[in-house]
């Protein structure tokens, strides 16, 4: 199983990148660091290379700064993704099942937190960005992430993050992967800085469960 990295942005901008980028990426990293908790209403439209039709699936998300990103799956889904830069956990409460993949502090990149919760100032190590107007979303910018490494274009075909241009926060992240496979995340309204639930901020997985030394949600169906 190989380790997941889907996050990791950049120390700083190319210096060949155009000032709109730079304004936007500046922007978002300034109202990013206002966000000390966030809570979002979340759809996230799952495509296959090998299959037809994708899964769509709801819950809501809870970010924490760059601590934790948790999707709680709404029903009929029985599924909790808790996402730390130590470690992946998925696990299924009415199962009792569930994987964990720990990963220790990744240098410059964190894949498992899609561009959640992180500045996009980090991302430049491993992206190029490109920017423009998008009215599909509503009134964003839509950034379009290229892999810049080696490393990285090996898995990945691109990643693309639609910033609201009044609040340069994101409403719409997608990940596609070089095998084809895509995650499209739509967030609805954003509620900033409000306590987050109990059950999130101290999420554990019930004494007594072992859990699978895997994380297999986001891994690439191989053909």
């Amino acid at each position: 199983m190989r380790k997941w990295c889907l996050g990791a942005l950049l120390l700083a901008l190319p210096l060949t990148a155009a000032p709109a980028v730079r304004e936007v990426v500046e922007r978002f990293d300034a109202a990013q660091a206002k966000v000390a908790t966030l809570q979002s209403p979340f759809t996230l439209t799952t495509r296959r290379a090998l299959l037809k039709t994708p899964t769509v699936t709801k819950g809501t998300l809870y970010i924490q700064g760059s601590e934790f990103v948790h999707f709680a799956f709404a029903p009929p889904e029985d599924l909790i993704l808790h996402l730390t830069p130590k470690a992946l956990i998925s696990f299924s409460p009415g199962t009792k099942e569930g994987e964990m993949l720990k990963i220790g502090y990744l240098r410059n990149a964190n894949r498992q937190f899609l561009g959640l919760g992180q500045k996009l100032s980090y991302l430049s190590d491993y992206f190029s960005i490109a920017c423009a107007d998008s009215k599909e979303a509503g009134n964003t910018y839509q950034l379009t992430l290229s892999p810049r490494s080696l490393s990285m274009k090996k898995r990945m075909e691109l990643m693309q993050i639609w910033v609201d241009q009044e609040t340069y926060l994101p409403r719409q992240v997608q990940w596609i992967e070089r095998g084809g496979d895509s995650w499209f995340l739509e967030l609805g309204p954003l509620q900033i800085n409000q306590p987050m639930p109990v059950a999130v901020s101290g999420f554990k997985v019930p004494e007594g469960i072992t859990l699978r030394s895997e994380f297999s949600f986001f891994a690439t169906r191989k053909k």
